[in-house]
């Protein structure tokens, strides 16, 4: 599902979680700033849910 998102953006969503924001808080942020429907928001919320795992599994 990551896949969907821009490199950038994932590296942006890299960054906030290893800042301490929850993939909850990373997708809202998103959705404020950017004015984004309910299912981009997921989208984002997913895929940091997915990179959080990631770095979960490899610290």
């Amino acid at each position: 599902m990551s896949a969907q998102l821009p490199p950038e953006q994932l590296d942006d969503i890299r960054s906030r979680l290893k800042a301490g924001m929850t993939p909850n808080d990373i997708a809202n942020f998103y959705g404020r700033v950017a004015d984004l429907d309910l299912i981009e928001v997921e989208r984002i919320r997913t895929a940091a849910n997915e990179l959080e795992q990631e770095q979960e599994e490899n610290p």
